[in-house]
């Protein structure tokens, strides 16, 4: 499968005492609504390119593709933990796109998502699964869920990067929620309070 396609998937404080804050963010038209973490900062239009472009060291044509490949997402909403402007380095990310889904069963949906992890295998020699493609359920929906660490480039060096990948599949279109966070800033426990306030109707 294309590099395009698989980077698509591109997401300890104080865990005790993680907290939510009472925004939530809905869009009426596509039936979505999840809760912005407290003190995390909503992206603007075309924020999250412009952190990967300045704050993500890849390759000009990889990151030409990807820009490419995105035209066919519908950024949801992202949120921040820190301000790009102001951030160096590698910012823990909760990313929600709207992406078309061409399969007609769950059994095909998941393949495709399992070739995407693949694929990302590829680019990122150090890839390996923390937990491999598995079923589970968002807002009593099946989905493709997974967990995976390898290391990225950023302004303030390498770091590892831990990703959570959720794939809910809506008829013809899916949800893929990312979540992204380092070994210095692990942020598992509020992520998985956030999948836990998605509502899709």
């Amino acid at each position: 499968m294309k590099i395009i396609k698989n980077l698509m998937f591109l997401s300890l404080i104080f865990l005790s005492n993680v907290s939510l804050s009472q925004n939530i963010f809905k869009n009426e038209s596509i039936g979505f609504s999840i809760q912005q973490p407290e003190k995390w900062i909503k992206a603007k239009e075309g924020q999250t390119i412009d952190n990967l472009k300045s704050n993500i060291k890849l390759d000009e044509k990889v990151v030409a593709k990807l820009l490419e490949q995105n035209k066919g997402t519908i950024q949801v909403v992202t949120y921040f933990k820190y301000r790009i402007e102001t951030t160096a380095g590698i910012i823990p990310t909760i990313k929600v796109n709207l992406r078309s889904n061409p399969h007609k069963n769950f059994v095909d949906f998941r393949k495709s998502i399992e070739e995407s992890f693949i694929g990302i295998k590829k680019v990122f020699t150090d890839f390996k699964y923390i937990s491999a493609p598995t079923e589970s359920i968002v807002d009593d929906k099946k989905c493709i869920t997974a967990t995976c660490i390898y290391t990225l480039t950023g302004k303030g060096g390498s770091e590892k990067v831990k990703i959570i990948v959720y794939a809910i599949p809506v008829k013809n279109q899916f949800y893929q929620v990312t979540l992204m966070d380092t070994e210095d800033d692990n942020n598992t426990e509020l992520f998985q309070k956030i999948v836990n306030t998605i509502v899709i109707k």
